[in-house]
């Protein structure tokens, strides 16, 4: 079992949550700002799932995601000025402008690949996972992707392939599938993970909207992926955000106001409950400060601190400067 996370891992925990949510709020005011930039896929409403696994993993484990990527890169440590840089398809993006906010990565954090491809997470992930063991490494490969991927048939086959080779990789399933809704799982299975226990993958389950629960429930994944060298799959279940699928930039919820964590009397609107109830960041300042791990003066000063970081990042997004026309076939393979 996972030992307690410490004081200042908690706090840690919350800052990179903080780190996710602010990136995304910013992501989306540029999507406001700049028309070019297009649709975004945003992870709001997930960051307790994506923080404490990423909190657990190394730089080595390799970790591949769907087209809603933006938190799991900032999660590993990617720079947010770049990242923005990138999804603004400036010079100084992570991908040199070229790979857009649907197929950002970032080698040096961990962040192998994103696939926008659905399923495509999946088979990379195990792909990398046979590298590494082949290599006899203790690193990880973690496929990161939603409910409706089960669906797909790369699905089955990679599980079958981690099963059978014994490849050591954490399947990171985000759970807000409800039924008769569309987007979400169409399998036939009564659950998700009786897919992957049928091809003898353990199986977990965690409420994705607590952080401490995510992080405890990751740490023994990981440990047994590195220990065994077999795969385990990670569910984590929560409830979708209200703009999870927009196609204009909009702040159905608003923009985060940390103080609602303390003071729910004024948590209000068409969206009340999802934030009341689902936004994994409200219950965990919430349960730190109920728990006097921290106080509610150090939390804000905490997010003013990442308010300043990401204000930052889009400052150094909007001077960098568009590729040259002439680097137009730079980096390609033919």
């Amino acid at each position: 079992m996972a030992s307690q996370p410490t004081t200042a891992e908690r706090i840690s925990l919350l800052e990179r949550m903080l780190m996710m949510r602010r990136f995304e709020e910013e992501v989306l005011r540029v999507a406001q700002t700049h028309a070019y930039v297009g649709r975004q896929h945003l992870h709001i409403g997930h960051e307790a799932t994506g923080a404490a696994v990423a909190s657990v993993l190394t730089p080595e484990d390799l970790f591949h995601t769907t087209h809603r990527n933006h938190g799991y890169l900032i999660a590993r440590g990617a720079d947010p000025g770049r990242a923005l840089a990138e999804i603004m398809g400036r010079k100084d993006g992570l991908n040199g402008g070229r790979g857009g906010p649907w197929h950002l990565c970032d080698r040096e954090a961990g962040f192998q690949s994103t696939s926008a491809m659905v399923g495509g997470s999946v088979g990379l992930a195990i792909g990398a996972a046979f590298a590494m063991k082949k290599q006899k490494k203790k690193a990880i490969g973690v496929a990161h992707f939603g409910d409706g991927t089960l669906d797909e048939g790369i699905c089955f086959e990679a599980f079958n392939m981690a099963s059978i080779f014994e490849l050591p990789v954490l399947f990171l399933c985000e759970n807000n599938a409800k039924e008769g809704q569309r987007p979400s799982s169409m399998l036939a299975a009564k659950a998700l993970r009786d897919l992957p226990a049928a091809l003898q993958i353990e199986t977990v389950v965690v409420d994705g909207r607590d952080a401490d629960d995510v992080r405890a429930a990751a740490t023994d994944a990981v440990a047994r992926i590195r220990t065994t060298g077999k795969p385990v799959f990670l569910q984590a279940q929560l409830e979708r955000w209200p703009g999870s699928h927009q196609l204009k930039p909009e702040f159905p919820t608003g923009v985060t106001d940390l103080t609602l964590a303390w003071e729910e009397g004024r948590i209000e609107g068409k969206h009340a409950d999802w934030t009341r109830a689902h936004d994994g960041i409200r219950l965990y300042a919430k349960k730190l400060v109920a728990e006097k791990a921290t106080s509610k003066e150090e939390i804000l000063a905490l997010d003013r601190k990442v308010i300043a970081r990401i204000e930052a990042a889009r400052a150094f997004a909007e001077a960098s400067p568009f590729p040259a026309p002439s680097t137009a076939t730079d980096l390609a393979f033919a």
